[in-house]
């Protein structure tokens, strides 16, 4: 178990009595005195219910709290503090800045869209128009995205752990998406083919067994479902002819499914091997080696991005 030594109980309660003095920047850029009750707040929320003390969290922090910090910093000086104290014996603290991180992001979706969760059909309808979403959510009507949004439980974005959260906000979320918005979308777009009086029933059936991690989805699903025009396949296998124009047909084929972030197996037996006869002059083939480097750097070169 972590110990607060006394004299960081100490100082805490010297930055509380000093708080007035010390100005922070907002994430919307305003100033305001710092108020170290907020703090213990986010602090005692992201603490609930796991083996970490929440005294330790905020006297990790004093020592970094000046003048001109932003709340931003303060943010990530907790989700810092949180990383250093994980250990085997105490893992619990990988959980605590997983909390931390996603609490971040509920707040920089704040300040750029200016609500957090509460008007799922706002967000669809901001989506779809902005070309983010695919036009087949509106299959539902308001009335039935309405529902649908009654379902979205927060609390469920803190089972993350700190390398689950970044991955879910850096890889699948959308910009200015929460992440139990994402899993509802993916949720309705797969129940959207049920029958008109069936569809709800199962949208709810399948985001209750996404959002509690009872199914997990493929990757492509889950990146791409929600998005027009992307591939839900995680696999494709292609297969070159020993001729050139099979070769580049193949890793063209190669670049536009990457691009669309399927992964790609690639069959380059046909290739003749080192040393092979090629239009009629001996020991003129160079194998499949330097198919399979430029295979690679294709690949490479194809970034699939988020």
């Amino acid at each position: 178990m972590t110990t607060v030594p006394m004299h960081s109980t100490l100082e805490l309660n010297a930055i509380a009595t000093q708080a007035a003095k010390i100005s922070v920047i907002r994430r919307d850029g305003s100033s305001t005195p710092l108020d170290v009750t907020k703090i213990r707040r986010v602090v005692n929320w992201a603490c609930e219910g796991l083996e970490a003390s929440p005294i330790a969290l905020e006297a990790g922090l004093t020592a970094r709290l000046r003048t001109g910090v932003t709340t931003r910093d303060i943010q990530n000086n907790l989700i810092s503090c949180a990383l250093e104290m994980c250990s085997p014996g105490e893992p619990d603290w990988r959980y605590v800045a997983g909390r931390l991180h996603i609490w971040s992001l509920w707040k920089d979706t704040l300040v750029s869209r200016g609500y957090q969760y509460g008007d799922y059909a706002r967000t669809v309808f901001a989506k779809v128009q902005s070309q983010s979403y695919d036009s087949r959510i509106l299959t539902y009507t308001l009335d039935e995205l309405q529902a649908a949004s009654e379902w979205i439980n927060p609390d469920w974005d803190m089972d993350y752990d700190y390398a689950g959260a970044v991955l879910l906000t850096k890889r699948y979320l959308l910009p200015d998406e929460l992440p139990q918005e994402a899993l509802l979308t993916c949720a309705l777009l797969l129940a959207s083919v049920e029958a008109p009086d069936e569809r709800l029933k199962w949208a709810k059936r399948f985001y209750e067994a996404i959002a509690t991690r009872k199914v997990s989805l493929a990757t492509p699903i889950l990146a791409n479902l929600r998005v027009p025009g992307g591939s839900l396949s995680s696999c494709f296998i292609a297969a070159m002819d020993d001729n050139l124009e099979s070769i580049f047909e193949t890793i063209t084929d190669t670049a536009r499914i990457s691009k669309n972030g399927g992964g790609v197996g690639v069959n380059v037996s046909r290739i003749r091997a080192t040393g092979s006869w090629v239009m009629g002059k001996p020991n003129a083939s160079g194998g499949v080696i330097p198919w399979i480097k430029l295979l690679n750097d294709t690949a490479i070169a194809v970034n699939q991005g988020k």
